[in-house]
């Protein structure tokens, strides 16, 4: 999801180019800057519940249970009123749930990754069809819901929360909170996991992102407590109004962040069916114009190799994160890129930005368990980085050398976050030689089998969760060379 590494997580929470003008139609805005600073984060460390992590299991993609009425099994409607002085939010909360699983539930279990920080999440009222329910367990980022009837196969309920977030201090390693120029929301809403036989939530790990999503639909009223601050917003879809209040709705996705801060600049372009914005601070306005502008060609570049997606906006934020990070629609990007830009194309500005953009279709349209095969988004994602490069500058070949070779990686690609030791090891692994196989299976299999595959298995996997099986299903249907050998190369688990 970032950079050479999916986001790093503290202890337990252990979660170029010469510059080139965007379009005529690029906009400006400015505000002035805040200087609110505050203390780090203080966070603990829990077990989620009983589960332990040893040698995970893999679920194979489920077909969902049809039903007109839904087209994803969770539609969230989110009222957030935001104190950005105190770094306070106050939330209400109604999950609209269909059970599309096949089988009686008689619980739910929701993600809660702001309990991960003390004294964040605050749970006020709890209901379920009007009734409320006070016997639930709350246990690191993990809740549990029993149900007082069980939920039948097709059958549907409504859950509504009150709840109270006060924000941590969000240091280099986190992008979730508050730091002196912007407040983040990120997995800042408890959700439903998804149901695959069992309730899939996994535990925080030192390397790597734990969360799995169910694709969803958002439909996000958002304020602040004055009015008349010049907040801005970015967001992972276009406000449908604002005034006091912005309005938001984004379907068929995984998540929902948002970032407010009254210091942005922006800058915006339509590349294609995507409205794309640059969100960067006022010193930053030439790299921020650079990344609107290559974003744009990665999208173009994108939509062609591999299909269309369903978003409609992209969100671009710069922030003293240290590395990338992607939601649907938005993703954020290192501050430190923006200070480093060198005015050439191979850069960390432009190749993470690229990195961040092909998300929007390994991670976004396309999902997967970011635990347990987390290669299935970041070996794509780092690969799709090459074929930016080789489609919009072919003069430019050292790619390959910047990206991969420099860090001589080694490792199975089909590591997951439970066994990536560190940084540069798991990095090296799912990121790098997952960037390596896909190289070599397009030397093996050819350039017109190998593009049609990429194509199709974007096609057949949107909306879903993809599993290495899958992957190799589909390829198989593109291409009847022994895989054997390239398998055994780069992977621990064939396939």
């Amino acid at each position: 999801m970032q950079r050479c590494s999916p986001a790093i997580f503290f202890l337990l929470l252990t979660v170029s180019c010469n510059p080139l003008s965007p379009a005529s139609s690029t906009t400006i805005s400015t505000v002035p800057e805040n200087t609110n600073i505050s203390q780090a984060p203080t966070i603990f460390a829990t077990a989620t519940g009983t589960q332990t992590v040893t040698e995970p299991s893999l679920h194979p993609s489920e077909t969902p249970v049809s039903n007109p009425e839904f087209s994803t099994p969770a539609q969230y409607n989110l009222t957030g009123k935001l104190d950005y002085i105190s770094h306070n939010l106050v939330v209400d909360e109604v999950i609209s749930y269909h059970n599309a699983t096949g089988e009686t539930l008689p619980e739910l279990v929701l993600a809660v990754e702001s309990n991960l920080w003390v004294g964040c999440f605050q749970l006020g009222n709890l209901t379920i069809d009007g009734h409320a329910v006070t016997n639930t367990t709350l246990l690191g980022n993990r809740l549990d819901v029993p149900l007082s009837v069980p939920l039948i196969p097709g059958g549907s309920l409504s859950v509504s929360i009150q709840y109270t977030l006060n924000l941590p201090a969000a240091d280099s390693h986190h992008v979730f909170g508050f730091n002196n120029l912007q407040i983040n929301l990120v997995d800042w809403y408890p959700f439903i996991v998804p149901f695959t036989g069992g309730w899939l939530i996994h535990p925080p790990a030192n390397v790597g992102e734990n969360l799995v999503y169910d694709t969803a639909d958002y439909d996000v009223q958002f304020s602040v407590v004055d009015p008349t601050l010049p907040i801005i917003l970015a967001a992972s879809s276009s406000p449908v109004s604002t005034g006091d209040t912005w309005h938001y709705t984004l379907h068929s996705a995984h998540t929902f962040a948002l970032s407010a801060s009254p210091n942005y600049q922006s800058a915006a372009i339509n590349t294609g069916k995507i409205d794309t914005t640059s969100y960067f601070f006022r010193e930053d306005k030439t790299p921020g114009l650079v990344v609107l502008s290559e974003v744009s060609k990665a999208l173009s570049t994108f939509g062609n190799l591999f299909g269309p997606i369903q978003y409609k906006s992209l969100s671009i934020v710069e922030s003293p994160f240290y590395d990338g990070l992607e939601y649907d629609g938005l993703f954020f990007l290192s501050r430190d890129f923006y200070k480093r830009d060198d005015g050439t194309v191979l850069n960390d500005l432009v190749d993470i930005a690229v990195h961040e953009t092909a998300h929007l279709w390994w991670f976004g349209s396309v999902g997967n368990d970011q635990a347990l095969e987390p290669w299935l988004d970041e070996a794509m994602a780092t690969y799709s980085e090459q074929l930016f490069y080789e489609k919009n500058y072919p003069l430019i070949s050292a790619w390959w050398s910047f990206r991969v070779d420099a860090y001589d990686p080694s490792g199975w690609v089909d590591t997951d976050i439970y066994h990536g030791k560190d940084f540069r090891s798991y990095a090296n692994a799912v990121y790098l030689q997952g960037a390596r196989f896909l190289g070599a299976l397009r030397k093996l299999i050819g350039d017109e089998a190998f593009f049609a595959f990429i194509k199709d298995y974007s096609s057949q996997m949107a909306g879903r969760r993809a599993t290495a099986d899958d992957f190799f299903r589909i390829l198989r249907l593109h291409s009847t060379l022994d895989l054997s050998g390239i398998q055994q190369t780069y992977f621990q688990r064939l396939h």
